[in-house]
């Protein structure tokens, strides 16, 4: 008897796990059976805001995109405060990396407007770190560090703002500050 009772949990564990093994199978390949498939990739546009909220940068044509979806987007929705800011650091990012200070004034009025759209008070850190970046990208430091301190001093645990001051520092020569918000800019990311 307690041969057979052996048998039948062995045969119903054995059964519980093919069945198991099956769900799982139908619940990975159910998507393609319903057409709904995996999410296509990102497109550049999309790539390019990636790279930038992980602080990477990105690549020019995925660059190129983003600018000429903003630029798009926003002549149908102009007081789209967020996406001025996004435009505006797009165009500070190009004319650095490619040495075109042509995009500079673009940048400086798309971060305006985006301001103008948001203010500072009400929480629009991304335009002030963007005029951080444009500033630091023209050579005022000064102007560079008051734009990442203002964030720093906003929201102590937005990591974007360091760079922008580790920059601002260095063009001083204060490099006892650079290193502190280096320091700090690597216990957030190790925090992340």
């Amino acid at each position: 008897m307690r041969a057979v009772k052996s048998q039948n949990v062995s045969r119903a564990v054995l059964a519980a796990g093919v069945g198991a093994v099956l769900a799982a199978t139908a619940l990975l390949y159910a998507p393609e059976f319903l057409g709904r498939g995996a999410p296509p990739p990102p497109g550049p546009a999309e790539r390019a805001v990636i790279a930038a909220r992980a602080g990477a940068q990105a690549a020019l044509p995925d660059l190129a995109a983003l600018i000429a979806d903003r630029e798009e987007w926003l002549r149908a929705h102009p007081d789209d405060g967020a996406s001025w800011a996004e435009l505006g650091t797009a165009y500070v990012e190009r004319g650095t990396r490619l040495g075109d200070v042509r995009d500079y004034p673009k940048a400086e009025e798309a971060l305006r407007r985006s301001l103008a759209e948001r203010p500072a008070a009400r929480g629009n850190t991304a335009a002030q770190l963007g005029l951080g970046a444009l500033a630091g990208a023209r050579g005022d430091w000064r102007t560079a560090r008051e734009w990442g301190e203002r964030v720093r001093k906003a929201e102590p645990g937005r990591w974007p703002a360091y760079p922008v001051l580790i920059d601002a520092y260095n063009g001083l020569g204060d490099y006892g500050a650079a290193r502190k918000a280096m320091e700090r800019l690597e216990e957030l990311h190790a925090g992340a």
